[in-house]
This record gives C-alpha cells, structure tokens and sequence, in this order.
C-alpha cells in the first residue's frame, strides 16, 4: 500500500486550520463571557465563561452524529439549560441534588413571575444564571457558525452585541476585551475566507501553500491592529442635530428595556471604578457590600445648597422600591415646568448652572421643583402633572457641557410645616401604598416611634431621629430572599446605607397615613473656592426621603446618619404664586442654554411610554418549568431503560458482551444477523484496534459462557465488567472521533462547493 505523504500533510493542514478556527472563535465567544465576570455585578459569574465554552464544544461535537439541525438546536438547548441549571443549583446551601434543583428551580419561577407581572426581582443568583445561559447561547451559535455553516459572523455578531452591552453598563477599564473580540474578529474572517478559497483550489487542482491560512489570519489581525489605533486617535466631536434625533428614535424603547432590566436585576453591584456615564434605575433594591470614588461628576453653580434630585420612587414592594409606570412630555428649551407651576407657601426661586464632569449623564439633576431647564428635556410624571417623576435631556448631556435650571425652592419653616393639615390631593394615594406582605411588627415599630406627634412634621421628625440612631455601613448584609426589606434592617441587621434608610422612613411614615417617597441624586457636594461653585463626586451619591405637606410641596428629610439633617428656619417667609412665577420665568431672557444654536438638540414630539404588560403569573410559568423538567428527567430516564432493557436477565459473564453489541448497533456498527460473536468480534477490532485483546476476552467469555455452559467465578465476573466498561468507553471516543474528523471533512467539501 502506498502513502500519499503530500496528500496526508494537506490533510493534517487543513484539520489544524479548523481547530485554528475554533480557537479564535473560542476567543470570540469568551471575550463577553469574561467582561461580565471582570464587571463584577454580582456574585457566582465565574462559571460564565466555561459555560460559553460548554456552548462551542456542544455545537462542535453535535455533527458527530449526523443529526439535522431541527433536531440538534433543541437538543443543544435542553444540554444548556440541564448543564447551567445543575451547576447553579450546586451554589445552594440545600442537601441533596434533588432538593437542591427543586429549590432552585422555585426561584427560577418566582423570577419568572416577577419578569412577567411587573414586579422587581432581588435574587442575584439568577442573574449570574441568565448570564451564564446567554454565554452558553452565544457559545453554541458561535461553535455551529464555524462548524456547520464556516460563517465567521455567526461567531462575530452575537458575541459582539453581548461584549458592547455588557460594556455599556460597565467601567472603561473593561476596553482591552473590545480589542481583543476585534483582533480575533479580523483573524477569523481571513483565517475562514483562506479556508474556502483553499477549499476551491484544491477541487480545481490549483496549488497551494499549507501555510496560507495562517497568512490570512495574521493579516487579519494587522487589519485590525490598525483600524483600532486609528478608532483610538480620531478626536471625537460634538452631537449633531442628525444624531440626536435618531437618538431620540430609540431612547423610548431604550428607556423600557433599560427599566425592566432595572426591575429584574434589582440588586446587582454598582461599578466600583469611575469614569462610567450618569445613569439612574427604575429601581432601588439592597444590594451587596460596595464602595464609591471620589472622581467628580458635577459641578453645580449657585448660591443655594441642596439635593440634587434625579428620580423618585413611589412604590414598595417588600424586597424594592420602584418608580411606577410614566407618562412623558417633550419639553422645548426653557418652556417650564407644567408640574412645577406651583401655588404652594414659603418658596423662591434660585438658578443653577451645572457642568457635567461625567463622560456623559442621561438624567437632569436639579433640586426641589425645577421649573425651566435650558436644554431640550423630556418630563416624566406620574397621574398627575405636579407628579414629580424625572427629567431627561432629549439627548446625552457629554462632558464639559452645562445646562441651567431655574427651580422653586422651599423656605417653609418649622411652624408653618407642623400647621400643616391632612387635605392632600386625589392623586396622593400611591404614596400611601404599602404591600399586603408587609410585617405586622412594622406597622406597629412605625406607631411607635411617631409615638404622641400631634402633626406630620413632627411624626417625620421622629422617625428621621430614630433611623439616625442607627449604623450607617456600606458593607452590610442583603436581606435573605423572601424577607421585608425593612423589617430587616429594623429587627436584624440594624445597620445599612442610604437606600436602606430612605426606604424605611418612606415606609415607616405610611404607615401612619403620611404620605412619602423616596429620591435619588446626590447631595450638595464640596465647596470649590476656586471656582466658586459646588463639586458632587461619586461618593457625593444619595437617597432620602422627601414627604408631601399640603400648601407647601415636598419637604426632604435626611434619615441617613452619615449626612447633616436639613435645618430649617422658625420664623416665617413670604409666598409666591402663579402670576409671580409666570413673569419671573418670562423676566429671566439672560437664562442661556450653554449650547450653540447649531448644536441644539432638535426633534419631534415624545411618545408616552406605556406601562408594563400583566403576565400570567406563577402558576402557568410552574407549570411550563414542570413540562420542561420532566421532559429532560423522562429523556435520561427512556435512555436508562432502553440500555438495560434485556441485559440484566443474562448471567454475569454475558453482560458487557451484550451491552458492547447494544452500544455498537446504536452507533451502526452492530454484528449482521448472520455474524457469529466471534466474526462480530474481529470486525469491531478493525475498527478499534486498540482494544483487541479486551475485545477477544468479552467474546470469549461470552461464548464459553452461553454455549460452553462454563461457570466464571465472583472474582472473574467483575473484572470483565471493567474490561467491557473500559472497551465501551475507547469505542465511544474512537467513533466520535473518527466521525467528527469525516463530518469536518465533509463539511469543508459541501461549503465550498456552494461557493462556487
């Protein structure tokens, strides 16, 4: 027999080529795998990037066995959710694998319960689960773009998309991921064009060097080098009006799928690392132990301290705080404040100017009840317009850019505030909310601390006083799942951050009838001599509680020990009202908008958003997590019975010659009907030769066994069973081998051929 020894090189070259392939597509799908664990969001990320790797070698090893592809991708989806399920059941403190997935399994439904109703969801574990079934997914199109298609995108785009999301919420210091998705980006595209077109020359005879892939790929990867140090040096420019408009086209959906990502994920970690855009979530839920930056954010002129509002949050649900779904209103450029054309006692009006220190803010951050903004704005209320909800700029608001605010500024006094009656308006009945769940033992602490208080400002008093005698801590436990928020920071921890304080002054209030809400921004910030103006760093980021006085507004209190309480005068002031605030705001031409008229960011009307879509609840999503469950249980369990089916009625020494024949005849190589054992035998050595000698003792023992009628020993029958489970174990790797080598083979050859 003759070797084609240039033929086999080719051969071994183009088996390398593909493995090459493999291995930048491995790089590909880990690239975002990895960012997501470096981001650090939550707890239990590290298993993410095996699980894209477990993805490629799935979508690698399926063409193995010749299965279409309408029956291969389910068959790839329950691998990945039995697999992913499994491992992140193991991260459970429950004994026993069973009990273990059970409860796991309710926590999946409850999550989907909440992603379906509308409610938040605080568990962390599902969010390291979500992302590990994403980096599954993009695992297993990736490996099935190279393998079966020899399409490099399939790879490129999905990991891409997942590697720029994950980065749009995480620090800068995660690029170096993005240059390493392009280098292995620009490397697969060669490296699989070299391969298709080696794929034709070969069909039409034309020579060929061995090394030409490699020279692609590398090529590739210079490409690449280049355009990123290009993409580095360029200078970046200011929005145009082009941009912002198309920008508003997708902030609305933006703004929804951001929100329900907010609810869902409730509690991840904030970035610990500065240099991230200004962003505010739909909602506020305890979160794991952190700490904040000191790199500047803002720089605020004016004469007036105070809190720099970002958004409020109007509902409790036990576990969150959450702002209620929003109307929304396209404000032009100084067009004031519907909602803020306020009558109430006891305000002036103070002016602003913020700078933004940031790389970029998608909130306006302005104190008390804004009233004119001098950038194109978007206002979102609630059922009423004076329904604070938050204030958006139309588009991103970049660093070293300035918007002015002119807002209605409360100067109420103590005495006038602990006049104040109980006429509040209609629409003050969702800051009364509290959920059904909500402890007994916190209804009766939140009577309690109000104790005698003969009036709302008093009885807020004394609950600002009482959560102040608390520890304030960033590095404090989360409240375990299913557990009131605030009953544990009242009855077991004692001890939290801001978040957990304004949260539980919003509450404790309620239950009174007072009504109050919770807001976020940031505090007044540092006095700049310099500059004659306030610096709010990252560390400067706040919570507190702000409660409703008819006649006078929002009041904000301070219930975090870690800030001065808000000191407010005794003696009386004077009042404005609407004709004052009308022609104050149309005496005020020198408001600039800090902006060239060519760079104003103009677009068209804003659509409402609408609220969230009501689900079917837990008892359908249980019942689909049972359907999907058993139907993996049932596969395992139809496998089990058809491999024994038959075999444990044979004696001893013919069992592993049965089950080498069984597990033969599924992978097609069983014997003929006219086939003795021992000429079955000799043709399963041609094909594994290897294992010839433990062949020849199962086929031996066999006959002299079942034929013969001779008796093995205790002894003799359990070392045969090693040697059959042994033989079974190189067969099966021998013919996935053997069978993944001829389907790449395969593969190469149809894919070009298609190309032509």
């Amino acid at each position: 027999m003759v070797i084609d020894a240039v033929g086999l090189n080719a051969q071994i070259a183009r088996v390398q080529r593909i493995w090459f392939a493999l291995a930048l597509g491995g790089v590909l799908v880990v690239c975002p795998a990895a960012s997501v664990q470096a981001a650090g969001w939550s707890d239990h990320l590290s298993p993410v990037p095996v699980m894209a790797l477990g993805g490629l070698a799935v979508a690698v090893l399926l063409p193995v066995f010749r299965i279409r592809s309408v029956v291969s991708h389910p068959i790839a989806v329950l691998i990945g959710l039995a697999f992913v399920s499994l491992v992140y059941s193991s991260f459970l403190p429950t004994h026993g694998v069973a009990e273990r997935m059970e409860e796991f399994l309710g926590r999946v439904a409850a999550w989907l319960g909440a992603a379906f109703s509308g409610a938040p969801s605080t568990d962390n574990l599902l969010f390291a689960y979500a992302m590990s079934l994403i980096g599954w997914s993009v695992g297993y199109i990736g490996g099935t773009g190279v393998m079966r298609a020899m399409n490099p995108w399939w790879a490129i785009v999905p990991s891409g998309a997942a590697l720029l999301l994950n980065l749009s919420y995480a620090p800068p210091h995660l690029l170096p991921y993005v240059f390493v998705h392009l280098l292995a980006s620009f490397g697969l595209l060669g490296h699989i064009t070299s391969l298709m077109r080696e794929e034709r020359w070969r069909a039409q005879e034309v020579t060929e060097t061995l090394n030409r892939g490699t020279s692609f790929a590398l090529t590739g990867v210079g490409v690449g080098l280049i355009i990123i140090f290009a993409a580095w040096r360029i200078p970046v420019g200011e929005v145009q009006r082009g941009v912002a408009s198309a920008w508003e086209n997708v902030a609305g959906p933006w703004q929804t799928a951001q929100t329900n990502f907010d609810r869902l994920f409730a509690a991840l970690n904030p970035s610990t690392v500065p240099g991230k855009g200004l962003t505010v979530a739909q909602t506020m839920a305890p979160r794991g132990s952190f700490e904040l930056g000191d790199a500047p954010v803002l720089r605020i002129s004016g004469r007036e301290p105070g809190y720099w509002r970002a958004v409020t949050y109007d509902q409790y649900t036990g576990r969150a705080v959450i702002s209620s779904p929003t109307m929304s209103q396209r404000l032009d450029r100084r067009e004031p404040l519907e909602g803020s054309m306020e009558t109430d006692a006891s305000r002036k009006f103070a002016e602003y100017t913020v700078t933004v220190l940031a790389p970029s803010t998608s909130v306006i951050y302005a104190p008390d009840a804004p009233v004119t903004i001098s950038v194109p704005t978007v206002y979102d209320y609630r059922e009423d317009r004076h329904d604070y909800g938050s204030l958006r700029p139309l588009a991103p608001i970049h660093e070293q850019q300035r918007y002015s605010v002119l807002s209605s500024v409360s100067t109420a006094s103590a005495s006038e505030l602990r006049q104040v009656g109980t006429a509040y308006p209609s629409w003050m009945h969702q800051y009364l909310q509290l959920p059904a769940s909500l402890p007994d033992r916190v209804r009766r602490e939140g009577r309690r601390v109000v104790g005698e208080a003969s009036n709302s400002y008093d009885a807020a008093l004394n609950v600002q006083q009482y959560l102040r005698g608390l520890t304030y801590s960033t590095r404090v436990p989360v409240p375990p799942p299913n557990r009131d928020w605030v009953s544990f920071l009242l009855f077991d921890s004692k001890e939290g951050y801001c978040d957990y304080f304004a949260t539980a002054m919003m509450v404790m209030l309620r239950t009174v009838g007072i009504p109050a809400r919770v807001a976020s921004g940031y505090v007044t910030g540092d006095w700049d001599g310099a500059t004659q103006s306030y610096i709010a760093t990252e560390h400067h980021a706040h919570s507190w509680t702000e409660v409703y006085f008819p006649g006078y507004g929002w009041i904000a209190f301070e219930p975090s020990a870690n800030r001065p309480a808000p000191v407010r005068p005794e003696n009386q002031t004077a009042s404005i009202g609407t004709d004052d605030l009308v022609s104050i705001t149309q005496a005020n031409p020198e408001l600039d908008d800090y902006y060239d008229d060519e760079d104003e960011l103009d677009a068209g009307s804003f659509v409402p958003l609408p609220p969230p879509q009501a689900g079917t609840g837990l008892i359908l999503v249980r019942i689909l997590l049972g359907v999907l469950l058993l139907s993996i249980v049932g596969g395992i369990g139809a496998i089990g019975i058809l491999w024994r089916r038959g075999i444990r009625r044979l004696p001893a020494i013919a069992r592993p010659y049965a089950q080498l024949v069984r597990l033969a005849s599924w992978c097609r190589l069983g014997p003929r009907p006219s086939q003795t054992p021992f000429e079955f035998g000799r043709d399963l050595e041609r094909v594994l030769p290897t294992a010839a000698d433990r062949i020849t003792a199962i086929t031996d023992a066999y006959v002299a066994g079942v034929y013969g009628a001779k008796a093995h020993d205790e002894s003799a029958s359990r070392r045969l069973a090693r040697i059959g489970m042994q033989t079974r174990r190189q067969l099966i790797t021998a013919i996935v081998l053997g069978r993944w080598r001829r389907a790449l083979s395969e593969r190469l050859g149809a894919v070009a051929g298609t190309r032509e």
